[in-house]
């Protein structure tokens, strides 16, 4: 049996070959590309093997603290962390507060980190309110339903420096029913809490939370706490709904996860000691939480600026002031004489970080 091809058949069947040749030469060079990004995927993120949700408030009026936060959360991130950073701010802050902070994130996240900004707007106006705080300091209360999907996260205050990745902090175990892990205050503001209740002699600061947002989206806490602070006034804002609202389900951060900035390890004692025994942490866990932390928190008079507070924390907070791009402007905004940090940052380990050989007794 023969075939015969006739004219027509002949150009049909190197029409079919020469398509064929071509899907093929595209299928080799589409996998080409598709092998080129996994190989550059893999080349940036290759290591990537914990995400981790963060959420700060910020505003103009507290950018540069900002700057300088996110400079030393970036700067001391593990290769296998990639940070989400979630902004909460109001309609207030400027593009040009925004471009700062984004170019930080671009300069030192470097390719594992992202920023999303979230504009509450007026979301709590009419809850108490003093002089030296906006309403971003409510903010916090809604990530619960900002974050729908998310089930936990870091929040922390913008008045900080960050020194170790938060990877250990973050992966945390909470117990059954609990919202929440913070830090006990340095004032157990007991009296206020009598007027709610509450007579248990424990009180926490709300500038460090880790938050189980799924027990507290399961139980509603949200609403009770925005319920909360419409009826009541709060001497310290959303602090004071926080400790009232959450008292029972709220568990203690050990302070090597966040230190707060004072002038000497003596007053970190002395606000142990205030605490129940069943609270209080022995004096070697303390001595090296506050020589080898993980956040440091320069609240309430504590802040890097003011000439007044003396405790060794300070320096770190100005290294990455001047590591952030910003330091002329972070002197000029908080009128600090450069040779004054200058003279500051020769107390300081080249390398920026408290494990150099002077520091390793802490570890």
């Amino acid at each position: 049996m023969s075939i015969v091809f006739n004219k027509n058949d002949e150009k049909m069947l190197k029409s079919k070959l020469n398509k064929h040749y071509q899907l093929k030469r595209q299928i080799k060079s589409l996998s080409f590309v598709f092998l080129s990004i996994i190989y550059f995927y893999l080349q940036l993120h290759g290591n990537i093997t914990n995400k981790i949700h963060i959420s700060i408030n910020v505003d103009n009026k507290y950018i540069y603290t900002c700057l300088v936060y996110l400079t030393s959360l970036l700067d001391n991130r593990a290769e296998s962390t990639y940070y989400i950073i979630h902004a909460l701010t109001n309609h207030n802050l400027s593009k040009d507060s925004i471009d700062k902070i984004k170019a930080v994130i671009k300069k030192f996240g470097k390719n594992c980190s992202e920023i999303l900004f979230y504009n509450l707007g007026d979301d709590f106006k009419g809850a108490t309110i003093r002089s030296y705080f906006t309403l971003t300091t409510y903010y916090r209360i809604a990530l619960p339903s900002i974050l729908k999907n998310i089930n936990k996260v870091i929040y922390t205050d913008i008045d900080m420096i960050n020194l170790k990745d938060l990877t250990e902090m973050y992966q945390i175990k909470f117990n059954q029913n609990m919202y929440l892990f913070a830090n006990l205050d340095n004032y157990c503001n007991i009296k206020e809490l009598k007027k709610f209740g509450i007579k248990e002699n424990k009180y926490i600061n709300s500038g460090v939370l880790l938050m189980n947002l799924k027990a507290m989206r399961e139980n509603s806490v949200e609403k009770k706490l925005r319920d909360f602070i419409s009826t009541h006034y709060l001497r310290l804002h959303e602090q004071t709904a926080i400790n009232a609202v959450c008292h029972n389900n709220i568990q203690i951060l050990p302070y090597k996860y966040s230190i707060f900035a004072l002038n000497s390890f003596k007053e970190l004692v002395m606000i142990n000691n205030n605490q129940k025994p069943k609270y209080r942490f022995n004096k070697s866990e303390l001595y090296k939480a506050y020589h080898n932390p993980t956040l440091v928190h320069f609240f309430w008079k504590y802040k890097p600026w003011n000439k007044k507070y003396s405790g060794f924390h300070k320096v770190y907070w100005w290294y990455y002031a001047k590591m952030s791009g910003y330091y002329d402007e972070i002197l000029k905004y908080y009128k600090q004489n450069i040779n004054y940090v200058e003279d500051l940052l020769k107390k300081i380990p080249d390398d920026g970080g408290l494990l150099n050989e002077n520091n390793k007794r802490f570890i």
